[in-house]
């Protein structure tokens, strides 16, 4: 996969598909955000919004398609893209308790 488009892309994203079982979740899915932007995942319940984030976050693995974050593939090289980002869901029960550094 090339960032010719957006040289030092944050996310890279290029025929993303997941299945549960016979329930197709992502069906070619390609995106692409570049470094420092804020970028929003906009959908309706069942868009499949939370799968990609848990493919992007290296929680489930996608069944097909390339992933790259931070510049490392998320199947290939989990740990470097743990070691990239930070993510916490929008409800948390420490919310309380934790900053949003802490989160």
């Amino acid at each position: 996969m090339t960032t010719t488009n957006f040289p030092g892309a944050m996310v890279e994203v290029s025929g993303l598909r997941k299945a549960y079982r016979r329930q197709v979740v992502l069906d070619g899915v390609d995106l692409r955000v570049p470094e420092a932007t804020v970028f929003a995942l906009l959908g309706p319940n069942g868009a499949g919004k939370t799968t990609t984030v848990q493919i992007l976050s290296t929680l489930i693995r996608a069944d097909a398609g390339t992933v790259r974050v931070a510049g490392h593939d998320v199947t290939a090289e989990p740990d470097r893209v743990r070691a990239a980002i930070g993510v916490t869901g929008q409800f948390s029960a420490v919310d309380a308790l934790l900053t949003g550094a802490e989160n």
